[in-house]
This record gives structure tokens, sequence and C-alpha cells, in this order.
């Protein structure tokens, strides 16, 4: 017992740092407090905004037509059409944002939008409670974005996935795919009263409080623009067209003559007549 009682203090903050040891995660991990990486392919210099953990955007390039950017957004009006976007669960839609996830992301939005260049579009990472309520798991929502003439274009890769329960084990962040102009991801959008290009992507009705660039027209996929009206053949003016329009001027005074036309009506489509002579 004595030996025992001699060796135990020693052997104490030995055995304490093993359980240190134990509980510390594993090579490699992040640490408690750093950033989690949804884009690792995206450099810290690209960061556009950021809030808490996980909220995230950055600014990356976009190798299609030009952008109308920068352009500044108003917030509110933003985080309202964010809140209005339903994602298709379980057979159902839902919302997409909570009021939080909203309010942040149209923050974050509007402060990269009004940063971004014609050749960049601005992808984003933000979690919420998705429709779980205040005691739900949060939940992961990443996309792209970017302003044409068509509006302010929101392209959805994954919403709504669950990760923060691997993270926390693991402490090692999951890649999220921030959608694509090429090809749709699986999310399948929907909403009262917004342009749907794609199941995947939604034109948002934002007008730029202070336009940067060309202002924005109304949201219409481009596929829809009317074609333009072609300019009228000039006429020949040869003896057949001055014949009929000596018809056209007897004919006109006849209907005056019957009383079939007012006096103002003879004098104003008489006058057209003559301007085209």
């Amino acid at each position: 017992m004595r030996l025992i009682t001699l060796i135990a203090p020693r052997l104490l903050p030995t055995l304490f740092g093993l359980s240190l040891l134990g509980a510390a995660p594993f090579a490699g991990a992040s640490t408690e407090g750093a950033r989690y990486e949804a884009c690792a392919s995206c450099s810290p210099r690209d960061m556009a905004w950021s809030e808490g953990e996980f909220d995230q955007i950055y600014l990356t390039a976009n190798p299609g037509p030009a952008n109308l950017q920068p352009q500044e957004l108003p917030v509110d009006t933003l985080s309202h059409a964010l809140l209005l976007l339903k994602v298709e669960s379980k057979g159902k839609p839902v919302g997409l944002f909570d009021d939080d996830s909203a309010s942040s992301l149209a923050r974050g939005l509007a402060l990269a939008l009004a940063k971004a260049g014609p050749q960049q579009d601005v992808i984003f990472f933000v979690v919420s409670r998705g429709n779980s309520g205040v005691l739900g798991t949060k939940v992961g929502t990443s996309g792209r974005a970017f302003i044409d003439r068509t509006g302010l274009n929101l392209i959805v890769g994954e919403a709504q996935t669950d990760f923060i329960g691997a993270y926390r084990a693991t402490r090692r962040a999951r890649e999220f795919n921030f959608g694509s102009r090429a090809k749709a991801s699986k999310v399948v959008l929907s909403s009262e009263g917004m342009q749907h290009p794609r199941t995947d992507s939604v034109i948002l009705s934002v007008t730029p409080n202070t336009p940067k660039n060309t202002i924005l027209a109304p949201a219409m996929p481009t596929q829809y623009q009317p074609a333009p009206v072609a300019a009228p053949l000039p006429v020949a003016r040869d003896d057949k067209f001055y014949a009929a329009q000596e018809e056209r001027l007897k004919a006109l005074k006849r209907l005056r003559a019957q009383d079939l036309i007012t006096e103002e009506e003879y004098a104003a489509k008489r006058a057209d007549i003559l301007k085209s002579l």
C-alpha cells in the first residue's frame, strides 16, 4: 500500500496527458474555431464576405459572357426575395432559407455583387435551420449568383444538406457543389412570379440602388427576347401610287359629303394622305 501511495502521484500527470492526447483531433484535422472550408479550391484572397463559423462568399472567374457587375442591390428587397424561394423536399416544396439565413445571405450577396467585376461570379455557402425550427440541426446551402440583362441569377448547387454532425465528429470539411452555368444540379426550386430558366435556378427581380453599369432589363430569359422588327420597305412613287392616292382623296370627300365622318376626321385623314405624297 505504501508503494502504491508513493507511485500514484507520479503517474497522475502522465495519465492526464495521455487522456488529452486521446481526446485531441487526429492529424490534419481542422482546429476548433477555424473557418469551415466549403470551397477547398477557393483562395482566402477571393473571399468577399464571411459571417460566423460557416457563412462565406467568394468571387470566382466567370468563363461566360460578361456580367453587368458591379451592382449595388437593396438588402431588404433581396432578403424578401430569398424568403420566397422554395425547394422540393420529400415530394413537397419547403422554404429554402429561414429568416436568419435569408437576411445573412442578402447582406453577403449585396456586398459581393458590389465588388464583383464583369468576369466574376459570386459563389456562396450559408447555413440555416431549414424547416426543423429553432431546435433543428443546421443545414448547408451552396450556390452561384451573377447579374446579367435578365436580372439577378441564382443557381443552387446543394440545398439544405445535413453536414454538421459529420463535421463535428471528424473536424473534416466537406466541399460543396456551388452550381454550374453549363449543367443543372439535382436541386428543384420553385417560387411565385419568378422566372426559372432551369429547375435549379431562378431570376430574382431586384432593382439596383445605384447602377454602376447598364440598368437591368425586366427579368426575361435571353431566349425569349423578341426579335427586332424589320423596317418597312420604301414605297415606289409611280403613276399607280398617285392614282391610288387620288382615289383615296375622292372617297374621303364622299364620306364627308354624306356626313359619315366629321370635319375634323376628314381634315386629319386628308393631311395623312397628302403627307405620303
